[in-house]
């Protein structure tokens, strides 16, 4: 077993430096074009989110590959430049670390259960493209399966251990708001509707496009065209964007001259949605993925990593028994 990954999260590279590495799906595809075309690299899967970049790559026996510098190719970025705020991880080592990211234990908000769904949707779509191999797919199961079970076993004793539900708690906690905006109906994007909803919100979310299937619109939540998104910001008390656009969803050049404007804007996005020159507006306060995630770890917390490594190698486990069958398979 040949298998490298490499990754930046919140912990090394800010989020100006996270921007640069976001992946959207365009993003995703051309990379992975350019892995399937390189010798050596036998299947890869990357995990893009707002706290963290990540590429595991399979590799034929005796090849030695730097993950993050094939990345770097891929998205037409300086390594040299870049090469600081990555670190690389192989073998086993690899797939302890997905697991631990799975369960929540590598995120900014300990415990994040949005996490695992991402890990989830991050193998399907490598599946999809043909790009995983069978042995990254059953790393992510794995890693996967392990986080899941440490979600029913760890008690993370937090109320608000997504991006999401921090945001809906800040703009709640602030009595004077009464109305808010979603910007984004994705995952993230649905999560923080429903909640400000929970919380006695009266919410909007924007609704950009239709797709084929049905987009699921959260109980009690308003919609509006994403394109009439400004006039609901002229009449609403706070604003959350969650989207994967590559651009803007809130500019200040837009909203700057506006009689009345939002009291709080949070940007859950990666790259940025939201104009970081909206936070300079007099009585405006502009929060992003950030400044809603920092979270110390205390002593419990450490305590349940123990816990949690204890829960993750009888997975580890599992994968070694696994290989060991496929190798003595191949080798008849």
């Amino acid at each position: 077993m040949n298998i490298a990954m490499s990754y930046i999260d919140y912990n090394m590279a800010s989020l100006e430096e996270r921007e640069i590495f976001s992946c959207g799906k365009t993003a995703v595809e051309n990379v992975y074009s350019y892995l399937s075309a390189a010798d050596g690299i036998l299947g890869s899967v990357l995990i893009a989110t707002c706290n963290r970049t990540e590429l595991y790559l399979s590799l034929e026996d005796g090849v030695d590959i730097n993950p993050f510098e094939k990345l770097c190719e891929a998205l037409g970025h300086d390594y040299d430049k870049y090469k600081h705020i990555n670190r690389t991880i192989r073998g086993e080592d690899a797939i302890v670390h997905l697991s631990r990211v799975a369960a929540g234990a590598e995120s900014q908000i300990w415990g994040d259960y949005q996490i695992v769904t991402q890990v989830g949707d991050a193998i399907r779509v490598a599946r999809s493209l043909k790009a995983s191999d069978t042995i990254l797919n059953v790393v992510f199961r794995t890693g996967i399966s392990a986080g899941k079970k440490v979600k029913t076993l760890v008690d993370f004793n937090v109320n608000d251990n997504s991006t999401a539900s921090r945001a809906a708690r800040i703009i709640a906690e602030d009595g004077d708001i009464k109305t808010a905006l979603v910007i984004g109906n994705g995952m993230i994007g649905r999560a923080a509707a429903e909640e400000l909803t929970r919380a006695g919100i009266k919410t909007t979310m924007t609704l950009r496009q239709y797709r084929h299937g049905e987009i699921v619109i959260p109980k009690g939540v308003g919609t509006v065209n994403y394109n009439d998104r400004n006039n609901v910001i002229k009449e609403c008390d706070a604003v959350v964007s969650a989207t994967m656009s590559p651009h803007y969803t809130v500019h200040y050049e837009e909203i700057k001259d506006f009689d009345r404007l939002p009291k709080i804007f949070i940007d859950l996005a990666v790259p940025r949605d939201i104009d970081p020159k909206i936070g300079e507006i007099e009585g405006v306060l502009c929060y992003n993925v950030d400044d809603i995630s920092r979270d110390e770890r205390d002593k419990r917390q450490k305590e349940q990593l123990e816990y949690i490594d204890e829960i993750i190698e009888k997975y580890i486990d599992d994968f070694r028994k696994w290989y060991s069958f496929r190798k003595s398979l191949e080798e008849e």
